[in-house]
């Protein structure tokens, strides 16, 4: 089955990290329920920036209502599985993207934060999919109900991605340009990240 991914992201995850990812399904869905809950506010801190404009306002505050959503039913599909919630072992790659845009200041703030945002997103839904792939095996996730969850979970996170790009394309000329940057980055940074049961 072929995948394509919403960004043309230049370092791809090999097929064996989702074996190495689901090794533990509770660490995973916990680390996976963070970073719902963790888009979420992003989106709605992104909110107070577009301010004078609803449109981008309207897009947002509808990208934090779906992760809102997301992080809700990994919630309840930790509590069907019998799993707890466990602590925020934080997100290494948006830590090191956000470390990219310390050591680089030569973009505009916002700018930098939507695209951030875009590569993330568009991570997330490239490391879904090999998930939903390798879950198919699994003896506790091959559900139709969970892997029917894993594609939504997957198609959401390339909308959002989207979302985030075309909010930078209509704000920022020089949008593909720091895009481009940024696709290099984040390739180094997957590189240099050892496998967990985390989908980042």
């Amino acid at each position: 089955m072929s995948f394509k991914p919403p960004l043309p992201l230049r370092a791809w995850t090999p097929p064996e990290w989702a074996d190495a990812a689901l090794k533990d399904p509770e660490g995973l869905l916990s680390d996976h329920a963070h970073n719902e809950k963790k888009a979420t506010l992003t989106a709605l801190s992104l909110v107070h920036a577009f301010s004078d404009d609803n449109r981008p306002a309207i897009l947002l505050s509808r990208l934090a209502e779906e992760e809102a959503q997301h992080f809700r039913r990994v919630l309840e599909a930790l509590e069907a599985f019998g799993w707890k919630l466990r602590p925020d072992r934080g997100n290494r790659h948006a830590q090191a993207l956000l470390a990219a845009k310390d050591r680089d200041r030569g973009a505009d703030p916002l700018l930098d934060r939507l695209l951030i945002g875009s590569l993330i997103e568009a991570r997330s839904c490239e490391r879904l999919w090999l998930i939903e792939q390798a879950a198919q095996g699994h003896a506790e996730l091959a559900n139709p109900q969970w892997l029917a969850f894993l594609l939504e979970l997957e198609r959401c996170e390339a909308g959002h991605a989207l979302t985030y790009l075309r909010l930078a394309q209509e704000r920022f000329p020089d949008a593909d340009s720091r895009m481009d940057w940024w696709l290099d980055r984040e390739a180094e940074v997957v590189a240099g990240l050892a496998w967990r049961s985390a989908v980042h």
